[in-house]
């Protein structure tokens, strides 16, 4: 047992470290969702029988979920998840054990995100179903676990940036399973039973995570993942309740179907209607939208500076002030944060023939925020840099 109890320790370091997919939810309220694929390997405890037991064996899985942003903290979701047939045919004795297993659950959670983190809530369903075959010379027989469980479920995630398109990524959950088992056994391990037992689950999963620059809604994670599942597998001890194991990689395609791209259009074009009805006297403004602590000029935001360039080249001096609505305001990250989108927006000037001389970046905090635009669409999830002149 001295293996299993290292798994299940690493299972708990990873735990300790990250946070499940469906922790990292995208910062725009709306649909969301993501895909992924992993092939795990079956470990902990095993089926044995006259001397011989079933290998390590291994098989392909995946989830799919499906969820809602309500509001720039609470969302709710729907995933599935299936891992597939995980078979083998042992020899042993002049004959054979062939096993096969396989599961599935469905969570339904609510989650609460701040910033970098995430935690949820929720209930899961689940089901189980192994068997194994044994054919050996003078004994000839199969035993057979199914099992329906549903209990509570809870989970904690995080998305540590490292850079703009770059971040850690990961999480774990725990949940408690009432669940029914119905044991068929003609074999030498189960009789025939039926009975209620309680099953506790611990699973985590460690990765790194790219988000595109040109469409920050879709993001693309691959990493590990350790998940396990007590008192569920055959085993011949006393118990006949074993532990289940199991590891391996994992990639996922997630997509937020209003993300930033999305939003920035319609805040630009809301925005755009505001400063027509009641356009500032003395100065001509250009907005800048940026995603939440991004600094990537967008294909929105590009058209916008063209448009100043276009101004900008007839010789009149440009200054760029940075106004944010983030959270962070006024905080060392923020101050940095701002550099870099006022720098990103001179280099897109430049790059449109405008000397960087005519282009000077005010000091975080010289300029006076902008308000928010009506309704809320920007406040606490995006930054605008405006350039007047």
């Amino acid at each position: 047992m001295a293996p299993v109890g290292r798994l299940i320790a690493l299972a708990g370091f990873i735990g300790a470290l990250a946070a499940p997919a469906s922790a990292q939810v995208p910062d725009q309220q709306g649909f969301f969702g993501h895909i992924d694929g992993r092939w795990m390997w079956l470990g902990g405890d095993r089926i044995s029988a006259q001397g011989g037991a079933a290998p390590v064996t291994n098989g392909p899985g995946g989830q799919m979920l499906i969820g809602y942003k309500l509001d720039p903290h609470w969302d709710v979701a729907l995933a599935g998840d299936v891992q597939g047939l995980l078979s083998t045919l042992t020899q042993f004795r002049n004959g054979t054990l062939s096993v096969d297993a396989n599961h599935q659950h469905f969570d339904l959670e609510a989650g609460y995100s701040n910033a970098w983190w995430r935690a949820n809530a929720g209930l899961r369903g689940f089901h189980y179903r192994q068997g194994a075959v044994y054919s050996i010379p003078g004994f000839a027989g199969s035993d057979q676990r199914e099992m329906y469980g549903i209990g509570p479920k809870i989970g904690v995630g995080i998305r540590v940036p490292v850079s703009e398109s770059w971040a850690v990524v990961g999480g774990a959950d725990a949940a408690l399973l009432y669940a029914s088992f119905a044991d068929t056994g003609g074999g030498v391990v189960l009789n025939n039973a039926s009975y209620w037992q309680f099953v506790p689950q611990l699973s985590g999963e460690l990765g790194v995570s790219w988000r595109s620059s040109d469409s920050p809604s879709f993001s693309f994670t691959t990493g590990a993942r350790i998940a396990t599942s007590f008192s569920t597998t055959i085993t011949s001890d006393g118990s006949r309740r074993g532990t289940l194991v199991e590891y391996g990689p994992f990639i996922r395609m997630a997509y937020n179907f209003a993300g930033p791209s999305r939003s920035q259009r319609m805040a630009v074009k809301e925005e755009r209607e505001i400063w027509t009805n009641s356009p500032p006297t003395g100065t001509q403004r250009y907005l800048v939208h940026f995603g939440y602590e991004r600094s990537d000029i967008s294909l929105v935001a590009a058209s916008v500076i063209r448009q100043a360039a276009e101004d900008i080249r007839r010789g009149q001096p440009a200054n760029i002030a940075i106004a944010s609505t983030d959270v962070e305001n006024g905080t060392e990250y923020s101050r940095a944060l701002w550099q870099r989108r006022a720098e990103a927006i001179r280099e897109a000037l430049a790059k449109e023939g405008v000397s960087p001389l005519q282009v000077d970046i005010a000091a975080s905090g010289e300029v006076a925020p902008l308000a928010p635009v009506s309704g809320g669409m920007l406040e606490g999830r995006n930054a605008r840099a405006q350039i007047t002149f």
